[in-house]
């Protein structure tokens, strides 16, 4: 009977202690991100004269100028698209070219359908400089990865790595952990206007009902989410994956882009 009554006691003990740390890490996270706020209109630097060079680093087969040119128009959705189609293409020679050299590191072939974490790994620093530069110039400092690693950055070194599954020593199975990357993510959703929770666990916009304006918040594009044309089905009526562009705003870093 003892035994009976310590092990219901160890379990609501228990219960208490992972609600409470769970509750510290959401609030933990709240409270970071609050103290980071920016008035980026107060920091605004003019890019408008940012030299881009339009060449692939990879292929003289691939270019940036339909990129340039579309930026240039503030055709914000066809911009994105146009930026999917050379990354998928630059990225799935990066990786055939790491693969026909034997240092290809993940055991599977990539699918060439989408951006993938071993398309975003190998592709090239040189090609990403571009496409980030085009962005930060054409939209005078609004838009861009590195706009977006900046505003991940803001609430703290280590947050990109977690939200991305790439902090070393985190066990994905610990509540709070799991909690606290939530959170995080929420927030970034919420900074750069992705955040939609339906009632289906979604936690980000439809590609289709975001806000391919000048008037988006802050690192609202690029987005990251590519499909080759044609492969994707409904992926535009579909909730934005947050997963891809994680991967490319890892390489940015690993590649030392920075605003």
């Amino acid at each position: 009977m003892w035994i009976l009554i310590l092990i219901v006691l160890a379990v609501v003990v228990y219960f208490v202690m992972s609600q409470a740390s769970s509750s510290n890490q959401s609030s933990k996270a709240s409270s970071r991100t609050q103290a980071n706020q920016v008035d980026y209109s107060s920091l605004q630097v003019d890019y408008s004269n940012l030299e881009v060079s339009l060449e692939s680093s990879i292929s003289t087969y691939y270019n940036y100028t339909r990129l340039r040119d579309l930026l240039a128009e503030g055709k914000w959705r066809e911009a994105d698209e146009e930026t999917g189609k050379v990354m998928l293409g630059v990225g799935s020679l990066a990786v055939e070219r790491k693969i026909q050299a034997g240092e290809y590191k993940y055991g599977l072939v990539p699918d060439y359908s989408h951006l993938v974490g071993g398309m975003a790994d190998y592709f090239p620093c040189a090609d990403l400089y571009t496409i980030d530069r085009l962005w930060l110039k054409y939209s005078n400092g609004r838009f861009g990865f590195s706009v977006q690693k900046r505003i991940i950055s803001e609430q703290g070194e280590d947050v990109l790595s977690i939200i991305s599954g790439k902090k070393p020593g985190r066990k994905k199975y610990m509540l709070d952990e799991i909690n606290e990357e939530v959170e995080l993510k929420k927030v970034f959703h919420s900074r750069i206007g992705w955040h939609a929770p339906d009632k289906m666990g979604n936690d980000t916009k439809k590609y289709n009902d975001l806000t391919f304006a000048i008037q988006a918040p802050y690192g609202h594009l690029p987005t990251g989410d590519y499909w080759e044309e044609g492969r994707g089905g409904s992926w535009q009526n579909k909730p934005v994956n947050n997963s891809p562009l994680l991967d490319i705003l890892n390489r940015l870093s690993s590649c030392g882009i920075a605003l």
